[in-house]
Parts: C-alpha cells; structure tokens; sequence
C-alpha cells in the first residue's frame, strides 16, 4: 500500500494532467480537430499578465492624498461625529439602566468624547502636515 505522501503525489499529478479536446457546433467530440481551428493549441502559461482595465488601475504611492493643513473646525467637526456615535453606542449598550438615567450617561459619555477627541484630531492632522511639508522639503509657516 502507497504511503500518503506517494498518494497525494499521485493525485497532485493527476490534477495537472490535461488534454486538447475538440468539439463540434452540436457539443460532441471529435478525433481530429477541425480544420478552421489553428494546428497546434495556444497554452496559457502562468506568468503571462493580463492586460488591465481602465477601472481596476490602482493608484501609486506617489499620489497620495496632500493633508490639508490643520484647522479648529474641521477638528470639530470630525469630534461632533465622533461623540454621536459614542452616544448612540452606549445608548445601545447600556440597556440595563432605566429611563432617563440610560440617555442622560449615554449623553455625558458622547460629550466628553467629543470635547477630548477635537485637540487629538487636531494635533494628529498637525503632525501629518508637517511631517508632509518635511518629506517634500517644505518648510512649515511660522505664526
């Protein structure tokens, strides 16, 4: 009895062996090919590239996004979301309080997000513009 690994060698083998059927308009098979088909058939070989389409292109690294430079209201902005969606999370969450209690922790909680999350995202979106400009050999502005 063959050994496993002589068994899936075997069927690794097998599933690699093909051969050139040729096929009439009625879906039968024939023994030779016909004779509008070219003599010898075109094998596909792995490393062949496909062409790619217009659509499925991807973008360089080289053209990234430029941050804009950091502002107080697009911080705030992007903390107003944020603290909505802690709010309406812990409304959801916290489903064993009743009442009133359970919006009013879930509004606290929204708030203070939302305050601490406005000089993070400002300090993050300074940090990403300077280090920008300093890859680009800019020189960041002086206030």
């Amino acid at each position: 009895m063959p050994s496993r690994k002589q068994r899936k060698r075997a069927q690794k083998e097998r599933r690699h062996e093909y051969e050139t059927v040729w096929v009439d308009g009625e879906g039968n098979e024939l023994e030779e090919p016909p004779d509008d088909a070219p003599s010898t058939p075109r094998e596909r070989r792995p490393d062949a590239k496909k062409p790619q389409q217009k659509g499925s292109q991807r973008r360089s690294s080289n053209s990234a996004r430029t941050p804009l430079p950091p502002s107080w209201r697009r911080a705030a902005k992007r903390s107003l979301i944020m603290g909505a969606v802690v709010l309406v999370f812990m409304y959801l969450i916290n489903s064993k309080a009743k009442g009133g209690t359970r919006a009013f922790a879930a509004v606290e909680l929204g708030v203070l997000y939302a305050l601490l999350f406005t000089p993070f995202t400002y300090y993050l979106d300074q940090f990403s513009y300077r280090r920008y400009l300093r890859k680009s050999g800019q020189q960041p502005t002086k206030r």
